[in-house]
């Protein structure tokens, strides 16, 4: 896995940030950061969640966070807007660092090899960007058990056609999964190539990624692999 230069803080719920933020504005991103509102108690309050990049290496190879203060979030985000930072400064003084590791830089080149069987971050490791890693497993996991459950599969061989095919149905997807939400959180920070701070192009290229991930029916999904299971199963 790859640390992907990016750490991520939460702030308290408090209902002074309500006040704090335009209405309609979830979402502050510029060069390098980006800062994301998520209303809590039917919008009596509010988590803050911040990504900041950095080139600093992760030197905790055990834990994936670790401890910050207020001072360090302020920091990292004084380039923004007088209300941004008013809205940080009620974030709690102790705060929490997360590292965003992703698989982008080292592919997994196939989720299946004999009876074994890759499935979920073991096979795809992804950033939050997408906000899909773990429905990417839910519609892996729809399709392995949907092709267990087949009255065809009696053998050994049978199973591990099963994971031949998982393998080929979903690893192209699962991939995009991976490097699409990179590219997401690249744009987010004005990072993306040839979309740069441009704000049309970056929510036309979110739009166009986020399609991808979200408007399908899973049903599809096991129809297709099913089909190509019992060509298999049938040769």
């Amino acid at each position: 896995m790859r640390y992907v230069g990016e750490r991520t803080g939460w702030g308290d719920g408090m209902e002074e940030m309500v006040h704090l933020i335009p209405d309609g504005i979830a979402h502050f991103d510029g060069p390098q950061w980006t800062c994301l509102d998520i209303p809590r108690r039917q919008g009596r309050d509010m988590n803050l969640v911040t990504f900041s990049t950095t080139a600093d290496e992760w030197e905790d190879h055990v834990r994936l966070t670790k401890p910050a203060h207020q001072n360090d979030l302020l920091k990292d985000f004084e380039g923004f807007a007088p209300y941004i930072q008013k809205l940080l400064k009620l974030t709690k003084p102790d705060l929490d660092i997360w590292v965003i590791f992703d698989l982008g830089d080292h592919t997994v080149l196939t989720f299946s090899k004999g009876r074994i069987c890759l499935v979920g971050d073991a096979a795809h490791a992804t950033s939050p960007h997408h906000g899909s890693g773990a429905g990417s497993c839910i519609e892996s996991s729809a399709i392995l058990a949907s092709m267990l459950a087949s009255d065809k599969v009696s053998t050994v061989a049978d199973v591990q056609k099963i994971f031949e095919v998982f393998d080929a149905v979903r690893h192209e997807r699962c991939q995009f999964l991976v490097q699409g939400s990179r590219f997401s959180g690249d744009c987010y920070e004005w990072r993306a190539p040839g979309i740069g701070n441009d704000f049309k192009k970056i929510e036309q290229e979110i739009n166009r990624r986020h399609a991808i991930i979200s408007d399908v029916e899973v049903d599809r999904f096991v129809d297709e692999a099913m089909k190509e299971l019992n060509k298999g199963l049938s040769a």
